[in-house]
């Protein structure tokens, strides 16, 4: 069973914030043990094995880099981690108290893995620049293996995000990178603007992590969010996941004068 532990303190909360506005990224250690780390990892090779069996063909990179897609209702873990306190203290401190979820994922870099090549996460990479300052989305990339120099750990360009637009092809090759290498249940977040991609694995083991992109909430999701649990499977859980899964937007029906919300085939009224 997982264990969650406090948010951040006010003093750690600030330095997380300082880096995703200066630098871009920041890394947080050993937020969860390696043994609840290794209970997520199991429960995404059991979807692996699903998505294959299913004929579910989410790869790349030569087909050696592989993603899972909505994970949430899939197993309870998700369901505990994209809600985890320190995660929902970062995202409401940088993207506002009704923050929502954008995606949440698996991508496994497996042996022999290419570069992902470097890019920016949605919504900027949907926008002609120069996008809007501030920021609109941030990624929270769960380390369910140690991220290592070798083993296809994710690597940034430190104040990428300043320059309001993608990378034009091969300029980041030059630039000087940050690897974000740290143990199993360590968490890097990440500026959605900044330039990063995930390096070549150049190990004989697959390295696995959870990708989880939140937005403010009046950017719309990448993954269809309400649909990933049932009423019935939302009923009993926290008011934090319902919020993060959109279910608390309101779409205002003006003549009739009230509000729509969403639910797991369409709308109710509120």
């Amino acid at each position: 069973m997982l264990q969650i532990k406090s948010a951040l303190d006010s003093e750690r909360l600030n330095r997380v914030e300082h880096d995703l506005r200066e630098i871009g990224f920041h890394i947080i250690e050993n937020v969860i043990t390696p043994e609840e780390a290794d209970e997520a990892r199991d429960a995404i090779w059991a979807l692996v094995e699903e998505d294959i069996a299913n004929s579910r063909d989410h790869t790349y990179g030569d087909g050696k880099i592989r993603r899972v897609w909505g994970i949430v209702g899939k197993s309870p873990i998700f369901r505990r981690l994209i809600q985890h306190p320190t995660v929902i203290a970062v995202w409401k401190r940088m993207l506002g108290e009704d923050v929502i979820a954008s995606t949440f994922t698996a991508n496994i870099v497996g042996p022999s893995a290419p570069a992902g090549g470097w890019h920016i996460d949605y919504p900027y990479w949907a926008m002609q620049p120069p996008f809007p300052s501030g920021s609109l989305t941030g990624q929270t990339v769960w380390m369910l293996d140690a991220f290592t120099d070798d083993n296809g750990a994710t690597a940034c360009i430190a104040g990428s995000h300043k320059t309001l637009r993608r990378p034009e092809l091969g300029e980041a090759e030059g630039l000087e990178k940050s690897i974000a290498v740290a143990p199993k249940g360590s968490i890097l977040f990440t500026n959605g603007a900044i330039w990063h991609q995930c390096l070549p694995n150049a190990t004989d083991a697959p390295r696995v992590g959870l990708l989880g992109m939140y937005n403010r909430s009046v950017v719309y999701p990448q993954e269809d969010m309400p649909r990933q649990l049932t009423d019935a499977e939302l009923a009993g859980e926290s008011d934090i996941l319902k919020q993060l899964l959109g279910r608390n937007i309101p779409f205002r029906d003006a003549d009739r004068g009230y509000n729509w919300h969403r639910t797991e085939t369409g709308f109710r009224v509120s």
